[in-house]
Formats: C-alpha cells, sequence, structure tokens
C-alpha cells in the first residue's frame, strides 16, 4: 500500500473514533435504538408494514455505526502497515 493511502485511513479512523466520542451522537445512536425496539415490540404482530419498516430502520442504523467500526480497524491495520514501513 502506499504510504499516502495509510495515512488517509489513519486519519478518517481517528474521525470515526471522535464522531462516535461525541456524545450527541453517541446520545442520538441510543435514542433511535431503543426508540425502534420499543416501537417494534409494542406494534401489532398483524402490522406487518410497520415491522418491516422499524426493522429497517435499525438494520440501517446498525450499520452506519458498524461502518464506522470499520472504518476505525482499517485505521488500526494502517497504523501497523504505517510502523512496518518506518522499520
Amino acid at each position: 500500500m502506499r504510504e499516502g493511502k495509510l495515512r488517509h485511513d489513519v486519519e478518517r479512523a481517528a474521525k470515526a473514533e471522535a464522531l462516535l466520542r461525541e456524545p450527541i451522537l453517541v446520545e442520538a445512536f441510543d435514542t433511535l435504538e431503543t426508540n425502534f425496539i420499543d416501537a417494534w415490540r409494542n406494534s401489532s404482530v398483524a402490522d406487518t408494514d410497520n415491522r418491516e419498516r422499524i426493522y429497517h430502520l435499525l438494520s440501517a442504523l446498525q450499520a452506519l455505526k458498524g461502518h464506522l467500526h470499520t472504518v476505525i480497524e482499517s485505521g488500526k491495520v494502517a497504523t501497523a502497515n504505517l510502523d512496518q514501513l518506518k522499520k
């Protein structure tokens, strides 16, 4: 990998980590997840359209968080690769 790409990945990871430490974003993720799960639990079994919508909202939220974690992990790998280049 090119050093520039590795440094870019490290910078992206730092930004993703900062986002996941940002209290308002943490609150938003927690609130939305709780609201989606509560809405699903309180929905009628017969209300399949609404339950499907809630499922997709929760899945999208989890995908967003998962992407940020993937960026962070990629940054860790990039950091290790940069360390290897320096040796």
